[in-house]
This record gives C-alpha cells, structure tokens and sequence, in this order.
C-alpha cells in the first residue's frame, strides 16, 4: 500500500516537472509556432476547355472577320487512300471503296483495311448507333449489326424515292442529302418510313450528326449546325490556318469527329488551343459566414445565367448569392457564352453544350473542391503599379489609367505554399491575327497565372480583371504583358509588406437602375433604312440588326424598361472587395478607392454581368466606342445618360458598404 502510493506521488510530481519544463519550452518558442489563423480558406480550379464532344466553337470578342473565327483545328492521322463514302460505328472506321467495305480501328491505322464480306453492291455507307446503314445500287435502303467477326449481314429498311448523296442517323431517325440538295429526315421504325423536308442548306455536300446534332459540309468547306428554331449556323470555315484542307467527308462517333479529303487522308478534329481555359474559386469562412469569389476565362456572362448558378451554388453550398461574385477575365479568345444579339449569326447565342456541361459543370467543381479544401489560412493584401495599358480611345492628354495591381495572399497554416490572387485592369485582347488570333487562350492572364506557378512560395494563381473597359495593352504580345504583370506580383510577395486582413465578414449585393430610354419607332426604322444595303459592312449589318431586335422588343411589347449597374460589396476584415457589372471602364476604380482613401480598396469589373460598356460622360460626350457604338453591338436600348459615373458614384457613397 504504502510502496503504491509513493509510486503515485512520484507520477504525479514527475508530471507536474514535465508541465514546467513544457511552460519554460512554451516561452521560447517563436512566436508564429502559436499564430492565429483569421479564416478558414478553400481553393478550387477546373478546366472550361472545349472536349471532343463537341466540334467546333465560336471565339467571342470580336466582330471581325465578317465570317467568325472558330475553334476547330483538322490534325493528319492517316493516308488511307481514296474512298467513296466512309462510317463510324464505335471504334471502327468502315471504307467504301467499288461498293465494297472494308473496316480499320481507329486505335491501329497503321494496319491495313480488312474487306468485309457483304451480299449487295453498296453505294452509300453511314453509322447508325451499333449498326452500320448502306444505300444499295437499287436504292434500297440497308442495315447490318457490326461485329468483332469482319462480317456484314444486310436487312432491307426501306426502298427509297429519292436518290441520296450522303446518308447519316440523328435523334433515333434517318438522314439523307439528296441530289436536289434538299435534306430529308424519316423517324426510323418498322414499315414505311415518312420523308419530311428539312430547310435547306445551300452548297450542302455532305451531313454528318453526332449526338443531338445535325451538321453539313458546304462546296465552301463551311460547316453548319441545325438549330430547330434558327436553321442552319456557321460553327466553322476553312480559314487556311488551322483548317486549309479540302474536306470531303465528315464522320462522328464516341471517340469525337474525323474527316477525309479527296485523296483519302484522314484527319481527327481538335480544338486549337493553349489548353489554359479554366474557372478558379475562392471560399472565405470567418464565424457562420462565407463568401465566394469565382474568376473564370471567358468574355462575359449574361446576368440570367449567372443568377441561376448562384442559386445552384446557393443550393448546393449554402452560400448566399449575394456572397458569390462571378468575374469574367473578358479574354477575347475564349468560346461564347452570352447572348450577342446584333452580332453574326455565329456570335449570337453561346453553344448550350459548352455553356453548361462544360463551364456550369466546371463553377460547381470549383466550388465543390474550395468548399472540401476550407482550412485555417491567413489572409494579406499587398498594392503595387503594372504599367501594361494605356487609355485606347478618350482624346486629349494626362488620360484617366489605374495602373495598380492588387495582390492576395492566402498563407496556409498546414501548407508550405500559398495561393494568390491577383487584380489588374486591362483588355486581354491582343493579338487577333494569324493563328493566335483563332487560338483558344485566356490571353496574358493565364500566362501570368503559368509563370507565377515557378515561384517557390505559390502553390496556385488566381486573375481577377478590373476596371479594364478602356484600357487596351500597349503590347502587341501578350507573352510581354504576363511577363510584366507577374514580374510585378513575385515583386509584391518578395517584399514581404503585405498587410494582413483581419475582422469579420458582410456583403451586399445592390442595384443602380438607369432608365432605357428606348428610342421612338420612327428613329429606329430611320436608322435601319440609313444601315440598310450594305452586305459585307460588319458595322452596318450590326445596326440593322439592332434596329431589328428594337422593332421586335416594340411588336411584342418585350422593351426593356431599365438598364441596371449591378454593385457587389465584399467585406473581408479590413480589406474591401468591390465588383461592378459590365465592361467597367477606368475611371471607377480610381473613384470608388478615393471614396475610402485609408482603407484596403479592390475593385473588379466585369462582375455577375457584362451586357454593356460602363462608361463615363467622357465617353459618351466624345461619342467614343465605350460611350456610343458599343451598346448597339450589346443590342442595348439606347447608350446610358451623360451622369451614370455621378449617379452610381453617388448611389456607393450613400450607401457605404
């Protein structure tokens, strides 16, 4: 008894010697071994590049050349020799050569084509999901399940009335071009099958479908996509640069599209690009609240869309989508993905495919791994000077430029390198000529983000645009304007004078209406008339489509009654993050910081919504680009009144978020 107790006395005395130990240790150590961590942070990134389900892209940002600039780039796969027809079924290219088929995988090409034993003189071949359709030389229309055995047993479909050139299978029924030039399609069961007319395709020398869409080939080596409610639309040209063949044939199946010339080459499309498209977000928690901020290397968003992702987000994350802002890099090298009334018909309206399968899906992913990687995280704001613009259109001289380049640091605690993000306010635009100007790129801010990837302490790079609406690079290379902006970011995170950010969360997200002022009938049919009769005036065919889309809203009564400048506020601790709609011209940023001269000021523009340029009464008294002629190309009602800078700078200080 008496040996248990001591042995306990001596335990608890030994303990009580370690405390102390541990206390004197506690004393010495360096003071960040116990920081505190302000927030809780999460990083997320997912690529928006284009994939092989879909063929072609329209570029956004410009509205020149006339005819588009398109993402499809045809690659040489193989020399296969001449053939009257070719098919896709699976991974399975099948050849028809004297009316005879002959088969090759698309995984071996360097083979030689095996013939396929067949009981009918064969003149048109087409894939038709796991069957392979024919054309006979009686007309008759034919099918046969394919197989692994090299062997075709053909079953009469159909006899047919007219006589096809080209044969496909689309939403669970036939094609046919004919040798008219009109385009047929026949819902596929059994007994007769009915012939309905689709519009016609002028030039159509081939048709091709893949999934849910219908294309042709043209005698202009065009390709044109079906939409059921608009018809036939360019989605890509021969360009001479990442499309100078002379295609004869196109095909589709699951391992994407693939097309042969005249000679028998045979070519596998892709998307010509730098690979660098992607969305990035951030999720800040401090306490119970949390907010979002997602940059992503498109053009523009419309505020429909970006409204029903935040509800999605909201749903999905329970964050409020007045804490979600959405920043649009306005890269003018990225697919469309708002709605561009006035622009040509390859412009108007975003490919649905990539709009949400590709850059919706993406934002939800983002915001999936920031939300699951939220860990404690310091936060620190650092300012500095990038002289990579100039102000491109206002006369005069000592012209309105906000050079500063904001940069936040995310310090982890449980990670050795850091996130960052970055703000400055400048077009990504340049240079729209040769193949880069038909490359898929997010232009210099996805090479900054690439180059700041090479420094020690940065584990990920996020670009956030400014107030860059006026702001044009001074170089032609967009390779020298990354070198500049991420050369002056390593410079902020190398000084080590960041300031912290320190305090608690809020948001808002707040309206400033204009009134559209919509002009009267008579002005507008005037102005169409003066626009009128002038093919081959991009400027001209764009204002008579705006007069169009006027004289429509009039007819159905659908005339935009506002035209509203959407203000984000995010209050991270001490540092300000301000996000205005539209393409915000320069002058914003300088006044809403001088608004609060001694606080941590950021200011973004491009935000939630880019339907118009933002200009001030500069702009619009000089009747400039961004104060005039642009709000016909965002098919606007009328350009805003000569106070908007005064009235939304007004609308920020009586608030004071």
């Amino acid at each position: 008894m008496y040996r248990k107790a001591y042995r306990w006395v001596s335990q608890r005395r030994g303990i009580a010697l370690a405390c102390l130990i541990g206390f004197a240790g506690w004393l010495i150590l360096p003071q960040a071994a116990f920081a505190q961590y302000e927030y809780r942070v999460g990083k997320g990134q997912a690529s928006i590049e284009p994939d092989q389900h879909i063929l072609s892209l329209s570029l956004a940002g410009y509205g020149a050349p006339r005819e588009g600039r398109f993402s499809l780039e045809w690659k040489a796969r193989a020399s296969l020799g001449k053939a009257d027809d070719a098919a896709l079924v699976a991974d399975r290219l099948y050849l028809l050569r004297g009316g005879k088929v002959w088969q090759i995988g698309l995984d071996d090409l360097e083979t030689d084509a095996i013939a396929v034993a067949q009981s009918a003189d064969i003149r048109l071949i087409a894939g038709g999901g796991n069957r392979l359709l024919a054309l006979s030389s009686r007309n008759e229309l034919l099918e046969a399940n394919v197989s692994r055995q090299h062997k075709l047993r053909w079953r009469r479909k159909s006899e047919l009335q007219q006589t096809p050139t080209s044969l496909s299978y689309w939403k669970g029924g036939f094609v046919m071009l004919d040798t008219e030039g009109a385009l047929w399609v026949a819902e596929d069961r059994r007994g007769p099958l009915t012939w309905e007319v689709l519009p016609p395709c002028p030039g159509a020398i081939d048709v091709m479908a893949a999934q849910n869409h219908l294309y042709v080939l043209t005698d202009k080596q065009e390709i044109l996509q079906y939409d059921q409610s608009t018809g036939w639309l360019r989605v890509a040209i021969k360009n001479g640069i990442t499309y100078d063949q002379d295609i004869r044939l196109l095909m589709a199946s699951d391992a994407g599209f693939w097309a042969l010339d005249g000679s028998g080459e045979l070519y596998q499309a892709q998307h010509n690009s730098t690979h660098q498209l992607s969305v990035n977000a951030l999720v800040i928690q401090h306490g119970k609240e949390r907010v979002a901020i997602l940059g992503a290397d498109v053009c523009g968003f419309d505020a429909n869309f970006v409204n029903a992702m935040k509800r999605d987000i909201q749903r999905t994350f329970g964050i409020s989508p007045n804490a979600v802002m959405v920043n649009a890099s306005h890269t003018h090298f990225a697919p469309v993905t708002q709605n561009w009334s006035t622009w040509g018909p390859h412009c108007q309206r975003p490919d649905s495919t990539y709009l949400y399968s590709v850059v919706k899906s993406a934002v939800m992913g983002a915001m999936r791994q920031a939300t699951k990687a939220l860990q404690p995280a310091n936060l620190h704001v650092g300012k500095s000077e990038v002289a990579i613009g100039h102000n491109r259109n206002l006369p005069g001289t000592d012209l309105p430029y906000d050079k500063t380049l904001d940069v936040i640091r995310v310090d982890y605690r449980k990670l050795e390198k850091d996130d960052v993000i970055f703000l400055a306010g400048c077009h990504p635009v340049f240079q729209n000529a040769g193949r880069e100007g038909v490359t898929l790129s997010p232009n210099y801010p996805g090479v900054a983000r690439e180059m700041l990837l090479h420094h020690s302490k940065v584990r990920s790079a996020m670009f956030l645009q400014g107030c860059g609406g006026d702001i044009n690079p001074v170089d032609a290379d967009h390779r020298v304007t990354a070198k500049k902006v991420a050369s002056a970011v390593t410079d902020v995170l190398d000084r080590d004078a960041m300031q912290p950010i320190q305090g608690g969360i809020t948001f808002y997200l707040d309206t400033v209406q204009f009134d559209s002022r919509p002009w009267p009938e008579d002005k507008i049919k005037a102005f169409r008339k003066a626009n009128e009769g002038q093919e081959g005036n991009v400027g001209a065919e764009k204002n008579v489509r705006w007069a169009d889309l006027m004289l429509r809203y009039i007819k159905n009564d659908e005339m935009p009654a506002t035209m509203p400048v959407f203000v984000q506020t995010l209050n991270i601790g001490n540092w300000k993050l301000v996000g205005i709609s539209r393409e915000t011209t320069t002058e914003y940023s300088l006044g809403i910081k001088a608004l609060w001269p001694d606080k941590l000021v950021t200011v973004a523009g491009y935000c939630n919504d880019v339907s118009s340029y933002l200009p001030t009464s500069r702009h619009i008294k000089a009747g400039i680009y961004e104060g005039n002629d642009s709000f016909f190309w965002y098919g606007q009602p009328n350009i805003f009144p000569e106070n908007v800078y005064e009235t939304i700078m007004e609308s920020i200080k009586l608030k004071n978020r």
